[in-house]
């Protein structure tokens, strides 16, 4: 220290004196107040005094080159000795420089040149002149994944933004400096942009709702929907990126910087007076664009979008997805069914334009005719037979068997087999034919009163039992019934006891009705003595057999009406 007393202070030297702040590395300016044999001492203003190498201010030759009392610049180096009192430095002046310098640029923002000089791990190395700096790789360019090789020992503006002095490190960024220039060459590009300009630009990327299109600078939206007056599926069937588009201006929003954009609007639109261009019952080609379950999507030469519902694509109703029949981009001809150019809508019928399978019907197979047909579909009421291509009929379950005590006799036929019908009506008003397989075989009840007599004795097999009695076979479609009390006497308790399903047995005739479609049976009528009823029987004049007491008659109807309210499996007429 110096042997010079200090002056004294004010409390106001005093306060400011404590408040100012040095920080390591930083260049101040101070007066020399001593020199000692080794070191200087230099008054920076701080609450201590530093001291410096006294070698640090003498030439090659030892010569002293300062005096006390001079103004020196020199650098912290470091905040406290073990004196407490500042080490200060000379040399690393200009290295200080250069950082201070560096953290002012930082702080208030202003740009420095730097020189890119090779790929480094995760960046590149720019060289600033004064020091080098690290270049993160997504700083360089505002786009994903730059090319390397294009960028170096090219020269661009940087702006700082990162400053380590204790470790030597910098961190630079160019993103800033071409966000700046980007946003304002938009900003100048958006207002000189109108509605309605028609311009040319460069597709940047694909969306599933549109196309981002480089207007020279400035981004615009192609929405889906303005692609095409079409159905657009995808929009890389219309347009690619990196290609050149012509776009109209549709919208421009200054103040959010959104610009909207649209391809199709640089052609007429279709709906513009298309009803005075299609009108019902024109044939019209069309080009397949779309599939949907209930139909398909077309469009006309002039880009009008109709639709051909699934039952309007064939006369067969075998078709389920019109895909199996129709490939996208195909050609067909069509028949407009209807337009609304209100809401934008036409329909069209492909099978139109083919001959109708409903055109005179009814001379190419008339009612009574026996024709070779093939099951489509089987439902719960009957059978839907094919008979030629687009024409189909129903066969109803109670058309397919003599015997209606069969309740679900489709279950005996499959999609895809062929039988033998005849053709009972045919309805040309709804389209519908109605068809019958009992028919062609005939009505075996036709002759039942020359094949079965009162008094006949047969054998049968037993085929299903009833509360009441037992229902025996005498033919396809043909059956007797025995009634309980005609079994024997007395009277089983229990039918089963007396017949089984299978049973083979002998009865004989005691009535036909074929009116009612009624054959009585008795097996007891046997066993009577000479083989005669043990009652007195008398053949009316219709050939029916009737008993005197009428007991049978009664009991059996008696029998019939309680079996169909309980089981519902014959009608009171039935027997």
């Amino acid at each position: 220290m110096s042997d010079t007393p200090m002056q004294e202070m004010t409390m106001e030297e005093l306060l400011n004196n404590e408040q100012k702040q040095l920080t390591r590395g930083q260049v101040v300016t101070g007066e020399i107040v001593q020199i000692g044999q080794d070191d200087l001492v230099i008054d920076v203003g701080y609450k201590t005094e530093g001291v410096i190498p006294r070698n640090e201010f003498q030439d090659i030759s030892g010569n002293l080159l300062v005096k006390v009392g001079d103004k020196v610049e020199v650098a912290v180096e470091r905040m406290a000795d073990s004196n407490g009192r500042l080490r200060l430095s000379k040399r690393n002046v200009n290295q200080s420089r250069i950082w201070q310098a560096l953290e002012e640029q930082q702080q208030s923002g202003q740009l420095i040149k730097g020189r890119v000089t090779k790929k480094v791990n995760g960046g590149f190395k720019v060289d600033l002149g004064v020091t080098e700096a690290f270049l993160p790789a997504s700083q360089v360019t505002l786009q994903k994944n730059p090319d390397a090789e294009e960028h170096i020992d090219k020269i661009y503006d940087f702006k700082i933004i990162k400053v380590d002095r204790a470790r030597a490190n910098v961190v630079v960024s160019r993103r800033p400096v071409l966000e700046a220039a980007r946003d304002e060459v938009r900003s100048k590009r958006i207002h000189e942009l109108t509605a309605g300009d028609v311009l040319e630009g460069k597709v940047k990327s694909l969306v599933s709702y549109g196309a981002f299109v480089d207007l020279e600078g400035i981004d615009g939206l192609l929405h889906i929907a303005d692609i095409d007056w079409g159905r657009v599926n995808k929009i890389d069937d219309f347009i690619k990126v990196g290609s050149t588009v012509k776009v109209k201006v549709l919208q421009v929003d200054k103040e959010k910087g959104k610009v909207s954009l649209g391809l199709k609007q640089l052609s007429p639109d279709p709906w513009v007076d298309a009803d005075k261009r299609y009108q019902t019952g024109q044939a019209v080609d069309v080009e397949i664009t779309h599939f949907v379950d209930y139909g398909v999507f077309v469009k006309t030469s002039d880009n009008l979008e109709g639709f051909c519902h699934i039952t309007e694509i064939s006369w067969s109703k075998k078709l389920k997805k019109p895909s199996e029949v129709f490939k996208v981009g195909e050609k067909k001809s069509a028949q407009v069914l209807d337009i609304d150019t209100t809401k934008r809508k036409i329909n069209f019928s492909i099978k139109r334009m083919e001959k109708s399978p409903w055109d005179k019907v009814s001379h190419r197979y008339p009612i009574g005719a026996n024709i070779q047909a093939t099951i489509t579909n089987v439902a719960d009421f009957g059978l839907f037979m094919e008979i030629e291509e687009g024409l189909e009929g129903l066969l109803h379950q109670s058309d397919i068997n003599w015997d209606k005590r069969v309740k679900n006799p489709q279950k005996d036929f499959k999609v895809g087999q062929t039988l033998s019908v005849k053709i009972l009506g045919i309805d040309e008003e709804k389209k519908r034919i109605s068809l019958g397989l009992k028919q062609v075989e005939g009505d075996p009840w036709d002759k039942i009163e020359e094949k079965y007599k009162p008094g006949q004795t047969l054998t049968g097999k037993v085929g299903r039992l009833v509360e009441f009695g037992a229902f025996v076979e005498l033919e396809k479609n043909v059956e007797g019934l025995i009634h309980k009390t005609e079994i024997s006497h007395p009277v089983p308790k229990k039918l089963e006891d007396a017949l089984k399903p299978g049973d083979e047995v002998t009865f004989k005739v005691l009535a036909v009705d074929t009116g009612k479609r009624r054959i009585s049976l008795s097996i007891k009528a046997l066993k009577s003595k000479g083989g005669e009823s043990s009652e007195p029987e008398m053949i009316d004049e219709e050939g029916m057999v009737n008993r005197k007491t009428g007991a049978f008659q009664k009991m059996l109807k008696k029998f019939l009406k309680k079996a169909k309210e309980e089981n519902g499996e014959l009608e009171e007429e039935d027997y």
